[in-house]
C-alpha cells in the first residue's frame, strides 16, 4: 500500500538548531550550577522535550526540581531562543523541497518536541505554513517522544491512519516514537551516527530526495 502521509520531525530534520538548543540548555543549567557536555546532550537527552531534559538532568545530578521549577527553566530557555536573531539558524538542504514535493500528493505534517511558537517562527520565516497541514508540538500532547503520542496525534489531525504514514527522524528516540505509532521511518544522519539509527531507510542527506524517490526506496525493502 502506498504511503498516505509524510510526517517530519522538526529540530534536526528541517531546521539545523540542535546545537543551538544544546548551547541554550548549557547556558540555563550553568546558572543552576549544573554542567552539560555536548556529548552528553546528543548521547542522552536531545530526543526529549525541554521539560523532560531538565527533569532528567536534575535527577541524574541528584537535585530536586519541582514542577514550578521545571516551568521556570523552560521559560528561561524559550526566552533565550526567541531572542536569537534569524541569522542564528540554518536549514537542512533538501528537507523543505521534499516537504513541498510530497504535499502535492499527500498530506504532510510535523510531530515535534519543540514548542509551538518556535516551530511557527521557522515556518513563517521559510514560507512553509501552507505546506504542513498539521503541526503537533509539545504543547499539544501529554507525552513527548519516545512515546508515540506526537506521531499518533499528527496522523489523527491529517485524517489518516498512523500505519499508512512515513516519518522522517534524526534520533533513536524519535524513531522509537514513530515505530511505536506503527509508521515506517526514514532517518537522516544529521545529529547522530548511522549505527544509532534503526530505521527502514537511513540517508545522510535529504538533498535531491523527491517524494517518488523516497517511496521507491521504501518499496525496495518491503
Amino acid at each position: 500500500m502506498p504511503p498516505s502521509a509524510l510526517i517530519f520531525d522538526f529540530n534536526g530534520v528541517l531546521v539545523d538548531d540542535e546545537p543551538v538548543h544544546c548551547e541554550l540548555f548549557q547556558s540555563v543549567l550553568r546558572d543552576q550550577g549544573l554542567p552539560l557536555t555536548r556529548e552528553d546532550y546528543f548521547q542522552r537527552y536531545f530526543v526529549f522535550d525541554d521539560a523532560s531534559v531538565f527533569r532528567q538532568i536534575f535527577a541524574d545530578a541528584g537535585r530536586a526540581l519541582n514542577e514550578p521549577g521545571v516551568r521556570a527553566l523552560c521559560d528561561q530557555k524559550a526566552a533565550r531562543y526567541a531572542a536569537l536573531p534569524s541569522s542564528s539558524f540554518r536549514y537542512y538542504e533538501g528537507a523543505e523541497s521534499l516537504a513541498r514535493d510530497a504535499s502535492r500528493s499527500v498530506p504532510v505534517g510535523i510531530a515535534s518536541g519543540a514548542r509551538a511558537a518556535e516551530i511557527r517562527r521557522h515556518l513563517e520565516l521559510r514560507g512553509l505554513k501552507a505546506t504542513f497541514r498539521a503541526v503537533v508540538s509539545i504543547d499539544d500532547v501529554s507525552k513527548g517522544k519516545p512515546d508515540p503520542e506526537p506521531f499518533l496525534e499528527a496522523a489523527r489531525r491529517l485524517g489518516v491512519t498512523a500505519t499508512g504514514c512515513v516519518a522522517i527522524e534524526d534520533s533513536p528516540g524519535g524513531i522509537a516514537s514513530a515505530r511505536a505509532a506503527g509508521m515506517r521511518v526514514v532517518a537522516v544522519t544529521h545529529s547522530v551516527a548511522r549505527d544509532r539509527l534503526q530505521a527502514d531507510v537511513v540517508l545522510d542527506t535529504l538533498a535531491g530526495t523527491t517524494w517518488e524517490g523516497l517511496k521507491e526506496q521504501l518499496n525496495r525493502i518491503q
